[in-house]
């Protein structure tokens, strides 16, 4: 069962149904296929059905474990064929066979006796007993071939203790012994064992462990999965805890590791994961999460990209967001956004909902044709895409923290009124009103060509808008001004002055490229 999430708000439950739906729709006959390289991708498979079954989509979990069943050893073993072809042996995969055991159990199905095979059993004989690296998972590989080695690791550990604890095996304790001292003093947790000759197979022990997100989150998960299983086990969570984050960024999001320090879906949504399963860090759940919903494809209502037929899926970074929704997704990026929706959809199950108070807004006065202008909307769900659309013309943007959508339009040409659609994923919530003026040559009668001294010239201005603000200039002073009545006239009187000649009225409109000017005589008498 997933963890609730706990947050200042409610939780949204769309995203992850979003994301369910997109992934589910990914399959073919229960499995993953890479269409770029036509294979069945397994592990991409595996990834999948723990994420689907930690949200309670049972029928795709048990899809996907019906799929893999059949073809579970192709998952954890392949041959080995020396220089000359001739096979040399089968390589386990320890790692990949405690994963695909986690997830058996994980969908509800019986990891001892999964497609003819005893998953709990082959691990357990992949689970050193030997003093110095007993708890320790290991490949069966062969050395003397080419591109042989062991590649088991941590992730794998981790995979091994929650598997072996949940058929409660005999090599339980030492495997999350083992998995334990891959901690680091900081409190994350490394990647690469020592090798397996090595006196000390510690993390502290070695002082070229790096830090990984993506290692220290797993296992957090993992280890949160053994329950109360021990005072060592919730002293490694909760270091694990503080190390993430403290390496949280300000925005929510996480890097992957020292040499992939750029945020990331996979790294972050693994992140946000392992901390709002842990329960102890809803913040940082919550942060992990916004940060990922403003990655996630949701472009729909009024504003269509290239990803509106795929609704759910979560982008890599903002580049891979970008051009998704300029290209759409193809075989080259299909992958990669799959991957990064497996891995990072359980952690939307923090992302809080909005309240959606956003009303139609007319903006007062008016604006001039063809400038960019401001438009916002306020109290929706933090991090959801917002469109503000006029037609086919379109602006996406990511609602902060704090659930404010803020962005810019270019408004078109010509005088009129524009009113923007301002659209969520479940349509219109409301809309955005700017009324626009073009430059444009007013229309300008004054009454009389000539006036004596110290008479009145009468002046009609026309052509305005409703409501338009105008001003009568002579002499380069303001005779009169104010506003055009609902046939968009101004009329005004002013008195010539005493000085004979020819003599200029001007009128300026809202803007400055909204004028008029005409010249008339005023004669002594």
């Amino acid at each position: 069962m997933p963890a609730t999430p706990a947050s200042a708000a409610e939780p949204d439950p769309t995203p992850v149904s979003h994301g369910a739906d997109w992934l589910a729709g990914q399959l073919t006959d229960g499995l993953m296929h890479n269409d770029q390289f036509d294979f069945d991708a397994l592990g991409l498979t595996t990834d999948t059905g723990l994420a689907m079954a930690y949200l309670d989509e049972s029928d795709t979990a048990g899809d996907i474990s019906d799929a893999l069943a059949p073809r579970i050893t192709e998952y954890y073993t392949y041959d080995v064929a020396n220089s000359e072809g001739q096979l040399v042996g089968t390589h386990v995969s320890a790692g990949s066979l405690a994963k695909a055991a986690a997830f058996v159990d994980a969908a509800g199905d019986d990891p001892t006796d999964f497609g003819g095979h005893d998953l709990v059993a082959e691990l357990e004989d992949r689970v050193s007993t030997e003093p110095g690296t007993e708890g320790r998972i290991g490949d069966v590989f062969f050395p003397d071939e080419p591109f042989e080695a062991d590649f088991s690791n941590t992730l794998g550990q981790a995979f091994a203790a929650r598997a072996l604890h949940s058929e409660d095996s005999e090599l339980t304790d030492s495997a999350v012994d083992f998995l334990l001292a891959q901690q680091c003093e900081e409190g994350f947790f490394r990647l690469s064992f020592a090798p397996a000759d090595a006196a000390e197979q510690g993390c502290d022990d070695d002082a070229g462990s790096a830090p990984s997100t993506d290692v220290t989150a797993l296992a957090l998960l993992n280890l949160t999965a053994l329950g109360g299983y021990s005072t060592g086990v919730e002293d490694a969570k909760a270091a694990a805890i503080d190390w993430l984050v403290a390496a949280q960024g300000a925005d929510g999001s996480f890097g992957s590791d020292g040499e992939i320090t750029t945020p990331n879906a996979n790294s972050t949504g693994l992140a946000g994961w392992a901390l709002g399963d842990a329960g102890e860090a809803d913040d940082a759940a919550t942060a992990a999460a916004v940060w990922l919903r403003q990655h996630q494809a949701d472009d729909f209502g009024p504003c269509t990209t290239g990803l509106s037929g795929d609704t759910g899926a979560i982008a890599y970074d903002e580049a891979a967001l970008s051009t998704g929704r300029s290209e759409g997704l193809d075989v080259t990026v299909q992958d990669q956004f799959r991957r990064g929706t497996a891995q990072a959809l359980p952690a939307l199950l923090w992302a809080p909902a909005g309240t959606y108070s956003t009303e139609p807004v007319s903006t007062d006065g008016f604006v001039r044709a063809g400038s960019t202008q401001p438009v916002y909307a306020d109290a929706v769900a933090p991090g959801q895409t917002v469109c503000f659309a006029l037609g086919a013309s379109q602006t996406l943007v990511h609602a902060d923290h704090d659930g404010n959508a803020a962005g810019t339009v270019e408004l078109p040409g010509g005088s009129g009124t524009r009113v923007y659609d301002v659209g969520l994923t479940d349509g219109v919530l409301g809309t955005i009103t700017f009324n626009a003026l073009a430059a444009e040559k007013l229309g300008l009668k004054l009454k009389k060509s000539k006036v004596a001294t110290k008479k009145k010239q009468k002046v009609v201005v026309k052509g305005l808008a409703t409501g338009e603000s105008v001003r009568v200039l002579y002499k380069g002073k303001v005779k009169d001004e104010g506003t055009a009545g609902g046939k968009g006239r101004f009329v005004t009187t002013f008195k010539v002055g005493k000085n004979p000649g020819k003599q200029k009225v001007k009128v300026r409109g809202e803007f400055g490229n909204r004028k008029a000017a005409e010249k008339f005589r005023v004669k002594g008498r």
